[in-house]
């Protein structure tokens, strides 16, 4: 059977939820697929200090935070939590400042 645009109600449904009662947080991109209907995936590119407003508004345990350090300096932040029964995934990438740590996120520069 093929998927269809209601198939992705239930992600759909939860992405609004999060704009009403989460709009103080920062914007982000919100993606929803056929392949992975009961998820949402936030991904943050401006700055790590986003990614850690959404852990902090979703309620996401520091602990529960999956990284990378690259060579560069570059990281990715990445968590998961449930909201209203799916999965929400978080992904934040931007800029680890000199003698910073995975703990304290930095705005990127422009």
């Amino acid at each position: 059977m093929k998927t269809t645009l209601a198939d992705q109600q239930a992600a759909l449904d939860v992405a609004a939820s999060l704009a009403r009662t989460h709009g103080h947080l920062p914007a982000a991109h919100i993606r929803t697929t056929a392949i992975f209907r009961d998820q949402v995936d936030i991904s943050l590119h401006d700055s790590l200090a986003d990614f850690e407003a959404w852990r902090e508004g979703l309620g996401i345990d520091p602990t529960a935070v999956d990284h990378a350090l690259y060579a560069d300096g570059q990281m990715y932040l990445q968590a998961r939590t449930a909201f209203l029964g799916l999965t929400v995934e978080i992904t934040g990438y931007g800029k680890l400042a000199l003698g910073g740590s995975v703990c304290a996120p930095v705005a990127s520069s422009p």
